[in-house]
């Protein structure tokens, strides 16, 4: 046995050795597959794509508000087809679902937290709000400078979403509504993008800049970010509605009313697979990077599987229990984030929304 343990060893000693480094290109990205070790790390690489990251995603919602808005306009006052807005809806929250992870910055100091998605929603703030936006003039329910000065709970998708799928008259409030939250969402693109934003100040990161000491301290934010989502996802998607085994609360998942909760899950998961794919990229471990990613996946079949929407199959004794493995296995991507790539990046989670006041 002995003998047999040294002579594999030499063969391994004689084989040639195809060395893992930076040189090696991914056709996909144009990018490295290694980085160059767990925590030799180019932050000032990884800016630079997860900027280009996020600011396809600030884009993409800036455009799905917009023709949100336009649809808004064109139903109430020209006839159109109420599907084009419901259809407008939906992509204009699928393409905010991304940005829900990453609550730092512009969308912290401009409150867009609450005023795009006031969610979770307790005491039903929406719907007292949007009552009492419904007793102003007509004139006034148009006009984004109303929603502007009315309670965050009636400004964003919550509302339109109570507007579109309740009793409540949808015209002509919707077109005010629609109006502020393609407002909010070009200045949210102008302050992140725009000259002296939030990018330029990531950029900027060194001794005297007044939030990033460094560029690995905005990696750190992405990545405290990422992890974040991940919690949204299980504790607040999964876990409210979910509730006990002897009681569950269907009404408790975001968007039950449009039947979103499950494809809000799937695009706020595509994000996190785009900035560590695209934004992280070479600077993690191809087999952590591809590791991950292929977690990410397994998360996206499991969610598939739940098949109804999460406000129906947490009713359903079957079905709850896709639920609850889905939200273990999204518990279990989070851990694969703080031993894959956490460590490749040289980072730990710093403070994020999660940890309360």
């Amino acid at each position: 046995m002995i003998r047999a343990i040294v002579l594999l060893m030499s063969l391994l000693l004689v084989l040639p050795v195809k060395a893992q480094t930076g040189t090696e290109i991914s056709k996909e990205l144009g990018l490295p597959y290694w980085a160059p070790g767990r925590g030799e790390v180019d932050h000032d690489a990884l800016r630079r794509r997860s900027l280009n990251v996020l600011e396809r995603q600030y884009s993409a919602f800036v455009v799905a508000s917009e023709e949100l808005h336009d649809s808004a306009i064109a139903y109430c006052d020209a006839d159109a087809p109420r599907e084009d807005v419901v259809t407008a809806f939906r992509a204009a929250w699928l393409a905010w679902a991304p940005l829900d992870s990453y609550q730092f910055g512009p969308v912290e100091f401009n409150g867009a937290v609450l005023s795009v998605n006031f969610w979770p929603d307790k005491k039903n703030f929406t719907g007292r709000a949007l009552a009492g936006l419904l007793k102003q003039p007509l004139q006034s329910q148009r006009d984004p400078a109303t929603i502007a000065a009315a309670s965050a709970a009636v400004q964003g998708l919550p509302a339109i979403e109570m507007l579109l799928f309740t009793e409540a008259p949808e015209c002509p409030a919707i077109t005010g509504v629609s109006g502020f939250l393609a407002q909010m969402a070009q200045r949210l693109y102008d302050d992140w993008f725009g000259p002296d934003g939030w990018a330029d100040l990531a950029r900027a990161a060194g001794p005297d800049n007044p939030v990033y000491l460094s560029a690995e301290e905005f990696t750190k934010t992405l990545y405290t970010a990422l992890d974040f989502g991940l919690i949204r996802i299980s504790e607040q998607r999964l876990g409210r509605p979910l509730g006990t085994f002897d009681r569950s609360f269907p009404t408790r998942a975001e968007a039950w009313r449009s039947g979103l909760s499950n494809a809000i899950i799937g695009a706020q998961l595509d994000g996190v697979a785009a900035m560590i794919r695209e934004g992280f990229a070479g600077d993690i471990r191809d087999p952590d990077r591809a590791w991950v990613l292929k977690v990410i996946g397994q998360t996206q079949t499991r969610l598939d599987r739940v098949a109804l929407p999460i406000s129906d199959a947490v009713a359903d004794p079957v079905s709850r229990v896709r639920v609850e493995v889905l939200k273990q296995k999204v518990d279990a991507l989070r851990l694969s984030l703080a031993e894959d790539i956490g460590p490749g990046l040289g980072v730990d989670t710093g403070f994020s929304p999660a940890d309360g006041d």
